[in-house]
């Protein structure tokens, strides 16, 4: 009997090796990029504290043991002007305050946003951009929380403002 799923997988593997061939070398290091994404998943290499979802993986976004969370810039996170996309600096934004956040959660607790304001400032360029979160007030069920985040000269280039919602068990 004929294993369909291995045929399958087989034309999936010509069809990547043949579309390998015709990349640039600047797709290829995208290629390169998303695969060790992959490989960073199954060998389960996480933030120093708590682990990352693939889409902050993608976007480039790890934890700093001293509270900030940054966010490599590079294709994975532009617009079409070559700038941080306004979608990746909210994810960096929601990121950060959530890390900060779950910090200080008790063991089976999660939290979700329910709302979250970002005022962009500058364009977000260089090589990174780094988010500073601050809890305004925390209660048993609701954290209001900003998150300031600059590039690495320290340029002010969204602000963000939050609230998060606890649920236990």
């Amino acid at each position: 009997m004929i294993d369909e799923s291995n045929i399958e997988h087989d034309k999936q593997l010509d069809f990547i090796q043949q579309q390998l061939k015709t990349l640039s070398k600047n797709e290829l290091s995208q290629i390169s990029y998303l695969l060790s994404l992959y490989q960073d998943s199954a060998s389960n290499q996480e933030s120093p504290t708590i682990p990352m979802h693939f889409l902050g993986k993608f976007l480039g976004i790890k934890e700093n043991l001293d509270g900030t969370t940054e966010m490599k810039l590079g294709l994975q996170n532009e617009n079409t002007y070559g700038v941080a996309q306004g979608g990746s600096i909210y994810t960096l934004a929601d990121v950060a305050i959530g890390f900060s956040i779950l910090k200080n959660l008790a063991e089976g607790e999660k939290v979700f946003t329910l709302e979250l304001k970002v005022n962009f400032i500058e364009k977000g360029q260089g090589s990174r951009l780094i988010a500073t979160p601050s809890i305004l007030r925390q209660g048993k069920r609701m954290v209001v929380s900003e998150c300031t985040i600059t590039d690495e000269k320290g340029r002010l280039i969204a602000k963000a403002l939050g609230t998060f919602y606890i649920v236990r068990g």
